[in-house]
């Protein structure tokens, strides 16, 4: 079907008390996999690439392009509802290559942004998009972050205030917001944040538009439940994904085939292929923990 607008998708998801994943991909199989699982669900799904964590050359050159064109093709074909998000921009000019590429939907990484340059850029950027019928998701507050060696880095994290949200939403008008409360970047190990549910839904009952929790791979199913019944409408999820992923490779990688059947084939033996089944499941259990599933 086609691509469905972002804004739809979350005001249905605000209104009947469900949120929806964005699923951060990376390649084909790892997109394909999202989508499959969202069809095995009859979920609502948001799809794309995000900049956080990629080669910047290569997305301006080449990347944002070639996975618009892929992404559109994929919400095309797919059964379900699917928005198109091009995540975590690094900056303006980046995030305005999106708006052409075939997503219907940007978001700028604005941690560390001063205030002024956060309100001016943001007020470009849905300027832009809303042109074109493109959605734009903001952000206010700073995650805190695990680096590889499972430290947590708090000393970025900044909290969301109600009024920074409210001056935010009413003067850049973007489509849905970001917001940091306890939420946390990258997290891989046992460490589980605390998500400050009140604060959620104070800023729910302040703005007008539906909210986002970043950082959806550290936080517990009982406390997502929770932060979705306060007033969460959308959950970004990439790192978890990454690590069913790798680790669906390194068990494939062990079974000594031979290297075309490993590699690009799509036959069983495809290590892509397996990894791509782990992910699978790990979307469809999100899927049900955020109470996507059957909402299509």
């Amino acid at each position: 079907m086609p691509k469905v607008p972002l804004p739809d998708m979350l005001a249905d998801a605000e209104k009947s008390g469900y949120a929806i994943g964005y699923f951060e991909a990376w390649d084909l199989y790892s997109l394909e996999a999202v989508v499959s699982a969202a069809e095995a669900e009859n979920s609502p799904v948001i799809i794309g690439i995000g900049g956080l964590s990629a080669n910047h050359e290569w997305l301006t050159s080449a990347g944002i392009d070639i996975y618009g064109s892929v992404c559109s093709l994929l919400a095309q074909r797919s059964r379900v509802p699917t928005a198109l998000l091009f995540n975590e921009a690094e900056d303006f000019t980046e995030a305005s290559r999106g708006l052409g590429a075939g997503f219907n939907a940007v978001m700028m990484h604005t941690q560390g942004w001063g205030w002024n340059r956060l309100i001016a850029d943001t007020c470009l950027l849905v300027e832009a998009a809303h042109k074109q019928e493109i959605a734009v998701e903001g952000e206010v507050g700073a995650l805190a972050e695990m680096s590889i060696d499972g430290e947590i880095d708090t000393t970025i994290g900044a909290m969301t205030e109600v009024a920074q949200a409210v001056q935010f939403v009413d003067e850049t008008k973007v489509d849905c917001l970001a917001i940091a409360v306890g939420n946390v970047h990258f997290v891989t190990s046992d460490y589980v944040p605390t998500i400050d549910v009140r604060r959620i839904e104070e800023i729910r009952d302040a703005v007008e538009v539906p909210l986002v929790l970043h950082g959806g791979s550290g936080t517990p199913a009982d406390q997502m439940r929770s932060a979705i019944g306060a007033g969460i409408s959308k959950v970004n999820v990439g790192t978890r994904l990454k690590h069913a992923f790798g680790q669906g490779l390194r068990d494939g990688l062990n079974s000594g085939q031979d290297p075309n059947l490993l590699f690009g084939s799509r036959l069983p033996d495809d290590v892509n292929s397996r990894a791509a089944a782990e992910l699978n499941k790990e979307v469809r259990r999100l899927m049900r923990v955020f109470g996507s599933e059957g909402r299509a």
